[in-house]
């Protein structure tokens, strides 16, 4: 570790805020004085690490300490985990957030917190799937922001494996493998007829994560939105409708990260 960063290192606090949450901490945040560095980085860009930091007219040191500050373990794994980018602002305090919709345009601006684009990013409905799905249950539904248009929902039964051992352990397995594979077909065929001609925005998935990569072979939908399918796991533990609330919050949330 360089000499200047452990100069500038400070621990970062995390928490998950809700839309509104976010939105109430921007608009303090445009009214606080003095001036500020905003940094905006896709989420390739966040990849590439911060060292292309740049300012067009001159070069900030403050631009060093952010990049120290990005370098954060803590930051650097909700980054991963969210996948949309990073937006930053160095000033008065720091504040740094994993969006939910990924960042569109590499920033840096110097004066009052630039929140414009984080702000309309909160404030925009956008037309939103969810797709829940655990072995035997599954919830499909689309959104206009915050308002559910339509949903499907449905179960499936799948026999849990045989634990005995031999040969009854192997036609147990072959079973369950069989009835896996039909519960994927007929979930994909139901998100195909609900939404076969829709174009959305962002999808969500929830539920085992074991499941999206194989439920995406069944479901033409969902590979030809697959650029639209969030790198992040939603935390459900049962794709029911009690449960199509939470997790649409959850989609909607933000990673908030003070230092």
């Amino acid at each position: 570790m360089s000499e200047r960063r452990g100069e500038h290192e400070r621990d970062m606090d995390s928490r998950k805020v809700t839309r509104q949450q976010l939105l109430t901490v921007l608009q303090e945040l445009g009214r606080a004085p003095g001036e500020w560095v905003s940094v905006y980085l896709r989420p390739e860009s966040v990849q590439a690490r911060p060292a292309g930091l740049v300012l067009k007219s001159r070069v900030d040191p403050r631009l060093l300490e952010i990049a120290s500050l990005i370098e954060d373990e803590t930051l650097q794994r909700e980054l991963a985990r969210f996948g949309t980018g990073l937006s930053l602002f160095h000033g008065g305090a720091t504040i740094a957030v994993a969006p939910p919709f990924p960042v569109e345009q590499d920033e840096v601006i110097v004066g009052r917190p630039h929140i414009g684009p984080l702000l309309e990013q909160a404030e925009r409905p956008r037309r939103t799937v969810l797709v829940l799905a655990t072995w035997g249950a599954y919830v499909v539904a689309l959104f206009d922001g915050e308002e559910l248009v339509r949903y499907k929902k449905g179960t499936g039964h799948i026999h849990p494996p045989h634990k005995k051992g031999g040969s009854s352990q192997a036609r147990f397995a072959r079973r369950t493998e069989n009835q896996r594979a039909d519960f994927l077909r007929r979930v994909g065929g139901h998100i195909d007829e609900e939404l076969g001609t829709e174009r959305v925005e962002h999808i969500f998935f929830g539920g085992n994560r074991l499941i999206l990569r194989p439920l995406t072979k069944e479901s033409r939908f969902l590979r030809d939105h697959v650029t639209a399918i969030s790198p992040r796991t939603l935390l459900v533990k049962r794709a029911t409708l009690d449960t199509m609330t939470g997790a649409l919050a959850d989609a909607y949330s933000a990673m908030l990260l003070r230092a």
